[in-house]
């Protein structure tokens, strides 16, 4: 019943929370290529993750009672470039996607991307690490380990540099798995050897396993990468889409003054990273709301 009120939703998309943001001609709709989120807000009230915690404070801010459309990324993008009113959630920046869309304020933060190794394998080699035993280049590690596989999701942004680095490694070396799985999938992959490398967030680690995980892995901080990543709304580059994005940024100002905001990236952590998460987030809020 739930797909086929998506499938409902999607083809209509356009009537999205009309109510709230006022005639047809302005309302939009959220997409997400994250099953796991798109299955539960405005579906359920509990709990899952930071990234669905806070799209629930989002949308409640918003008054916007519509659920969350799956939507792949690209025919996302491909509907926003056709001047449908989108907006796309959870996204990190990237130079390419800015040229053409219209980021919000951060709606949530993440410790960035590890480099994650089947620990059944020799460590990767010293000189392929810095002096602090961070990763040089993901590229380089993939061209000294030949044989080896990387597994990656579909379509996401890690971040520039990463991004750039990731294009140098060999297609034959890489696993793409659909997005809304990757998560779930990955650590089989490594159970079964069908993978040797993976970049994965920390808290999706914690998330899914806790502190037990099914199989043992060793992991690499990337050397130039930032310790902590944002999640944005992406909305088109028009007028409509710039309006979308302020009514959005102001939602996400409020949500910045409720302690609410921080339990919602906190609670999924190891105790040994929740002060430094929350530090983090609230000089980020400050400074945010002083450049404004």
């Amino acid at each position: 019943m739930v797909r086929v009120g998506l499938f409902i939703s999607l083809v209509t998309f356009a009537s999205a929370n009309a109510t709230d943001i006022g005639d047809q001609k302005n309302a939009f709709a959220f997409h997400a290529d994250n099953a796991f989120l798109t299955e539960r807000v405005n579906l359920d009230d509990q709990p899952f993750s930071t990234s669905v915690d806070t799209v629930q404070m989002l949308v409640d801010e918003l008054g916007y009672e519509e659920p969350v459309l799956h939507v792949p990324l690209v025919r996302s993008f491909a509907y926003m470039q056709h001047g449908e009113n989108i907006c796309v959630l959870n996204k990190i920046k990237a130079p390419e996607r800015e040229k053409n869309h219209l980021y919000s304020l951060p709606l949530n933060f993440f410790q960035t991307q590890r480099f994650y190794q089947l620990a059944s394998l020799p460590p990767i080699d010293e000189e392929l690490l810095n002096k602090e035993g961070q990763l040089l280049s993901v590229s380089q590690v993939m061209e000294a380990y030949p044989d080896a596989f990387i597994v990656l999701p579909e379509e996401f942004s890690f971040g520039e540099r990463i991004d750039e680095d990731l294009k140098q490694v060999s297609r034959e070396q890489i696993l793409r798995v659909a997005n809304d799985v990757y998560y779930s999938r990955f650590m089989d992959m490594f159970a079964k050897g069908k993978s040797d490398f993976a970049l994965i967030f920390p808290a999706s680690i914690y998330l899914s396993y806790g502190e037990q995980m099914p199989v043992a892995v060793r992991s690499y901080s990337i050397a130039g990468n930032p310790s902590y990543v944002s999640g944005h709304v992406i909305c088109p580059d028009t007028p409509q889409g710039a309006k979308h994005i302020a009514r959005i940024n102001a939602a996400i100002k409020r949500m910045y003054s409720k302690a609410e905001f921080i339990d919602a990236h906190t609670r999924y952590l190891p105790a040994q990273d929740r002060q430094n998460v929350q530090t983090f987030i609230e000089q980020t809020v400050r400074k945010l709301l002083l450049d404004e």
